[in-house]
This record gives structure tokens, sequence and C-alpha cells, in this order.
């Protein structure tokens, strides 16, 4: 899966590099855009791909995608957070062995941050089944449309 990550971010020219989070080898993607529809913003966003054979559970989950989110920060390129500018972290975990806890905590609402996006994808790969956050945040409206896009882009992918 994840040579097919790594081609999948190849051919759009986003493809940044490979990290190890919580212990699962990640592909890396890194996109960064600006748009006058954004309030002239400009929006970097890390994509992380990663498959595992591990359980997946809900506190296992939210910790890959806080340290995931927790790379995006540290890795961020351009104008400082919060001056025009923010960063995006999507969080893609493909697993086969996920517990129900895992799901709800995909499918609920997104963890705030200051002038920062956190989106967890949990794609259960046995069923083909992708489950992400249900509801659209309402802290920075103005990049749900580009958040949802991408992650159904990627997801279309696999």
């Amino acid at each position: 899966m994840m040579g097919n990550a790594k081609q999948i971010l190849e051919s759009q020219n986003i493809y940044f590099g490979d990290v190890n989070i919580n212990g699962i080898d990640c592909t890396v993607g890194y996109i960064k855009e600006f748009k006058w529809s954004w309030f002239g913003t400009q929006l970097n966003t890390f994509i992380f791909i990663a498959n595992t054979d591990q359980q997946v559970n809900a506190s296992g989950l939210q910790q890959f995608s806080k340290n995931c989110y927790d790379f995006a920060i540290a890795n961020n390129r351009g104008w400082p957070r919060g001056l025009q500018s923010a960063v995006g972290s999507i969080a893609v975990l493909q697993a086969k062995n996920i517990e129900n806890d895992a799901i709800k905590f995909a499918e609920g609402a997104s963890p705030t941050h200051f002038s920062a996006f956190e989106f967890v994808v949990l794609m259960d790969m046995d069923k083909r089944t992708v489950y992400k956050c249900r509801t659209a945040p309402i802290w920075g409206a103005i990049y749900n449309s580009y958040f949802t896009a991408t992650i159904n882009w990627l997801v279309s992918k696999f």
C-alpha cells in the first residue's frame, strides 16, 4: 500500500517524504496553496497516509492524528501561522482490525486549533469503508470545501 501512496502523491507533485509516527510508517504529502477566496490566506496542508496491521482503537487513532498534526506544525513552511496563513493535517490510517470506538472518533468533530486544522480519516481495507468527520467544522469554514475535496480525492485513489 505505501508504494501506492507514494505514487499517488508523486503523480500530483506533492510527495514530501516518509516518516514514522506512533511506530507506523507514513508517506507524507505537502500542498501549499494561496487563494483570494480564502480572504488572501495561504494554507499549508500535510497529508499522512499509513497502513497498519495493528488493532486500531480510539485512543490510538487520536494519538496518531495528534502526532501527525504536531509533525505538520513543526515542519510548516512559509508565512507564520495566523498571519494570513494556516496549517492543515490530514491523517489517513488504513487498517483491517478496527474497534468501534475508533470509528466513532473518526466520525466525530475534528479538534480545533489556532489557525490550524486536524482531520483524521480511517479506512477499513477489508470492508472498503471510509470513516471521516461527518460534520463541517464552523471554525475555518472557508477551507471546508478544500479539505472535503482533498480527502475525497485521496480516498478515491485507494
